[in-house]
């Protein structure tokens, strides 16, 4: 389907309307906020048109992580092309004030801002400046924010894990924290992991102590060794489950009674297509340790190991089934 094409709107315009979204969206607006841009939306209709569109890319804009766009936006002076560029970054400044109206292509600022990635399948560590170590699992990303007051890890996508350093070069010890779009989790001496999945942040402590503070101001928490919490924007929450391994930084997957379904779902996370098996056999139990950097080497070893039948549609396209 061809794009729409839509009216252009003048650069002061698209200047204000970029300014209220970032007042809105992230200064915490009080009512006299809100009436000000009540009285700006009704005094032009150029003023509504901008405001739609950038209404209608919202959930990219949104999409960032609160405390990685007010740390973005706090270093950015007042300026009309600084603004600009923060909607760059976003992807979003061409489709507002451009007649060429195309929503349709993925996020980009995950790729801009990311300071530490790794591809579907790989698996590496960084040793800080802080002297931290960080590991990060298939398909991650994270961007940097160290300052005065603090170390700051934003989890962009993915999985990591954190091992805490000594706060190398800084005269006072800075607190280390991890923040998500679920909120923010801060290491009390401690080796962690926080992977990000749809609905939540899911934590595992190796050693220590994390404290939680959901997004949305509710109760904080603190998890101790040993213990999986589960963190969302509105609370935290232990899981009976003990903390899971970080053994994928040995590029190992460890399975104890594991649902071959559950399995293969983690399995596929390291590879591009589908994994995936018949309904008959989705609960088999599967234990062992696996190999991750060969994933086809692992599926041959489950299925010989447990006589089920391997079906290679194509080499992005596996199932298995019972013999």
């Amino acid at each position: 389907m061809a794009d729409t094409a839509l009216p252009a709107l003048p650069g002061d315009v698209i200047d204000q309307a970029i300014d209220w979204a970032i007042r809105l969206t992230y200064n915490q607006a009080d009512a006299e906020t809100h009436a000000a841009f009540a009285e700006w939306l009704a005094l032009r209709d150029e003023h509504r048109l901008a405001w739609q569109r950038i209404q209608t890319l919202g959930g990219r804009f949104a999409g960032l992580p609160p405390e990685l766009a007010r740390q973005t936006l706090a270093r950015l002076p007042e300026a009309r092309l600084q603004r600009r560029q923060v909607f760059r970054l976003l992807g979003l400044f061409a489709a507002v004030g451009a007649g060429a109206w195309g929503a349709r292509e993925t996020t980009p600022w995950q790729r801009l801002v990311a300071d530490y990635s790794t591809r579907t399948g790989e698996h590496r560590h960084w040793r800080l400046d802080d002297g931290s170590r960080l590991d990060l699992n298939t398909d991650s990303a994270v961007a940097l924010r160290f300052d005065a007051g603090q170390r700051l890890v934003v989890l962009l996508r993915g999985e990591l894990h954190l091992h805490s350093g000594p706060d190398n070069g800084s005269p006072h010890p800075r607190p280390l924290r991890v923040s998500t779009r679920d909120g923010l989790l801060e290491a009390l001496g401690t080796r962690f992991s926080v992977r990000l999945d749809e609905h939540a942040s899911l934590l595992g402590v190796s050693e220590g102590a994390v404290r939680l503070q959901p997004q949305g101001g509710g109760s904080t928490a603190i998890a101790q060794a040993g213990e999986s919490w589960r963190l969302d924007s509105i609370q935290a929450r232990r899981l009976d489950t003990p903390a899971p391994s970080a053994s994928w930084r040995d590029g190992l997957l460890l399975a104890r009674g594991q649902p071959l379904a559950e399995l293969l779902a983690e399995l596929n996370r390291y590879r591009h297509g589908h994994l995936g098996c018949d309904p008959a056999i989705a609960s088999l139990p599967i234990s062992g340790n696996f190999q991750l950097d060969d994933i086809d080497a692992t599926l041959r070893f489950i299925a010989q190991a447990h006589g089920l039948q391997l079906h290679r549609v194509t080499r992005y396209w596996v199932r298995l089934s019972a013999a």
